[in-house]
């Protein structure tokens, strides 16, 4: 299964809309979104684009949402195809174990990816793309969508692509 991966979109419409067009394009079967959406309008946007998504989406919550209730709301009133998570969610896709988490712990992170328990750990929070294997673990960061980072403006917006049959990950720029 190909899965896409996104992180701290940050209300970034226009970037967001490029994201979502590559994972169509690249056909993959689930997008993970690692937090910081923001704002509830966020994920309203998604489906006003053309052509209309229909891939799935699972969600953990990041250190920047606005209004969790809102967040709530808003999907049961639009009936958004998108599973929201507090802070983390396991899932195994392929007998790949996976867990998402933002990342905006560093000890917890660590852990995650050290304890092997897991054959891959996506996170977010730091805006770095990143990906890097400790023993059996992938540890893919899919960095940001935004196009800033430490509060400085980056020209670096990106994602990630992962394929649970190899395990492997890659970066793509928007």
């Amino acid at each position: 299964m190909k899965i896409g991966i996104i992180s701290d979109t940050h209300d970034q419409l226009e970037s967001l809309e490029k994201a979502v067009k590559i994972f169509q394009k690249e056909k993959v079967n689930l997008i993970i979104h690692c937090g910081d959406w923001v704002s509830p309008f966020v994920p309203q946007f998604i489906y006003t684009l053309k052509p209309k998504l229909t891939i799935p989406i699972k969600s953990v919550f990041g250190n920047n949402e606005g209004d969790y209730f809102r967040f709530f709301q808003r999907k049961e009133k639009e009936n958004w195809k998108i599973e929201f998570y507090k802070e983390t969610f396991e899932l195994e896709v392929d007998k790949r174990k996976i867990v998402v988490y933002h990342g905006s712990n560093n000890i917890l992170t660590n852990a995650l990816i050290k304890s092997q328990i897991y054959d891959a750990v996506f996170t977010g929070h730091t805006h770095q793309a990143i990906i890097e294997t400790f023993g059996k673990t992938l540890h893919i960061n899919p960095g940001s969508t935004a196009g800033y980072a430490f509060g400085k403006i980056t020209q670096s917006k990106t994602l990630a692509l992962y394929e649970t049959k190899t395990n492997q990950g890659k970066i793509i720029k928007l």
